[in-house]
């Protein structure tokens, strides 16, 4: 029998979340994907005896009762992955001088009041500003707190996310502090997002850092994959079914409305409702054929600004990273300290000078890895306008591009490059060909504050029974981002068939 309740395109985090809930509702749900992993990005893989994760580096909001662990209970996911809570949001070196982020608020602020007394006032008032939109963003994500309550109080309730929802990251901090220095050293997290705090929406830098600074910031034991493996399991607990290596060809419309999707196979399923984790511009394009409705849509996205990608380079060490002196979870490694600079360095390919980030696997997961068998993943925002499509020309560059990373390590950790058992880099085509995302983004289309809160892409499409879910529609990118628009459509869709399983 080939009908399922709802058939989701795409076995990223959004449409696995949005799977999950449904299941645990009581739908039957099938996911169908081109990878032979489920995850999207939020996979592992494993080289030599060696395990990457390919995406996860820290989440906030695990911790009993906080937002996005009330999000993956209700999913049925959390008892069956284990948060890490990490030491540090992250580290970063900076002029000569090491810095490592406090997890709490109040001893975050201390250390910038430290660094930039004569910006003390100012940094208090914006301290108390991020806590504001905290007990708004409470507000709006109270489930005891019914929908309509929440609009009508929306505006009068919630000032600072409204008048933020109009700022970059760069201007919500200058209404408090003006130095420069500070706002740089302040969003140093800035490639966590995409974009340099002079383009960045406030929203997409703000609200992770409410989860990182008031929530606590965690791994998941066993990584991305462990993640994604657990949204899998919970639909298949609830009688659903995961069709790997099956890519989707069409999805079938009738009329206005979604009714089923046929695999490249030529296996045709039906469904009451598709719910697509491709990018809008693949399921308004090749999955669906020529229609009208479908063209109309696509013209109107091609006006919005592509995300950037990644490039990562993938180290297996014959030792623990700490004999070299690699103690850190997660660092950036800042030489050019103006954020707008360094995006243009990155974006123009200049592999010598962007900054890096280095993660370091076996502190966040111990038992990732055996202990005598260090992994770490460099990564730097790029574009893949910088890479050749294939061919001789391709892999020479990946070469070029991987012996400048490790003389660049060299120079802070001297003697890796004798340590290192194996090396990997994946570049923007690497993004590209394993989730068909347009460029290879990894954040969808460009976290500007035209494309943020509602301006960003809506999850419902022209089509009836046709859903979008990911980094690419409402609320955004990152993995809660992505988790959070699969589940608000899960309810979205629960709301409208009407069912009640649960």
């Amino acid at each position: 029998m080939n009908h399922y309740d709802v058939v989701v395109v795409g076995a990223g985090i959004g449409g696995l979340t949005c799977g999950a809930r449904l299941s645990a509702l009581g739908y039957k749900v099938a996911v169908f994907d081109q990878h032979y992993l489920p995850g999207g990005y939020a996979t592992n893989f494993q080289r030599k005896g060696y395990t990457f994760d390919a995406a996860l580096h820290g989440v906030g909001g695990l911790g009993q009762g906080q937002g996005f662990y009330q999000i993956l209970q209700a999913s049925g996911v959390m008892r069956h992955i284990q948060p890490l809570l990490k030491e540090y949001p992250y580290s970063f070196r900076w002029k000569g001088e090491k810095f490592d982020v406090p997890q709490d608020a109040d001893a975050y602020l201390a250390q910038l009041e430290r660094r930039f007394p004569e910006e003390k006032d100012g940094i208090a008032r914006l301290f108390a500003e991020i806590r504001r939109l905290s007990a708004e963003m409470k507000f709006l994500n109270d489930p005891g707190i019914p929908g309509w309550k929440k609009a009508l109080g929306f505006l009068a309730k919630c000032p600072t996310l409204v008048q933020w929802s109009k700022l970059t990251t760069a201007q919500a901090i200058g209404r408090h502090v003006k130095s420069a220095e500070f706002m740089n050293f302040f969003t140093v997290l800035w490639p966590y997002y995409g974009l340099p705090p002079q383009q960045l929406s406030a929203l997409y830098f703000f609200i992770p850092w409410l989860g990182y600074h008031l929530e606590g910031t965690y791994y998941i034991q066993g990584g991305a994959q462990a993640f994604s493996d657990a949204l899998v399991y919970v639909i298949e607990q609830n009688g659903g079914k995961l069709h790997l290596r099956q890519e989707v060809a069409e999805i079938l419309i009738h009329g206005k409305k979604a009714c089923g999707i046929r695999t490249q196979k030529g296996q045709e399923f039906t469904a009451d409702w598709v719910v697509s984790n491709a990018s809008p511009e693949h399921t308004l394009g090749p999955l669906i054929h020529h229609h009208p409705r479908a063209e109309k849509y696509r013209k109107r996205l091609g006006q919005h600004e592509i995300g950037p990608s990644l490039t990562q380079l993938y180290i297996g060490l014959s030792c623990h990273p700490e004999e070299l002196g690699i103690v850190d979870e997660d660092i950036l490694l800042v030489e050019e300290t103006d954020h707008q600079t360094d995006y243009d360095n990155a974006t123009q390919g200049k592999y010598a000078a962007a900054n890096l980030g280095l993660t370091n696997y076996n502190k966040m997961d111990p038992a990732l890895n055996r202990h005598d068998r260090g992994v770490l993943t460099v990564t730097m925002i790029d574009d893949i306008a910088n890479w050749p499509e294939r061919g001789e020309a391709y892999t020479q560059k990946k070469q070029e591009v991987t012996a400048i990373l490790l003389q660049r390590l060299e120079s802070y950790y001297p003697g890796i490059k004798k340590r290192i058992a194996m090396l990997e880099l994946g570049t923007p085509r690497t993004m590209e060909r394993y989730t068909k995302n347009p460029r290879g983004a990894v954040y969808g289309f460009a976290q500007t504050v035209n494309q943020s809160g509602i301006k960003r892409t809506a999850r419902k499409t022209p089509f009836a029974g046709l859903s979008l879910v990911g980094a690419w529609t409402q609320p955004g990118g990152g993995f809660q981002g992505a988790a959070n628009s699969g589940f608000l459509e899960a309810q979205r869709i629960h709301k409208m068939l009407g069912k009640n399983r649960g």
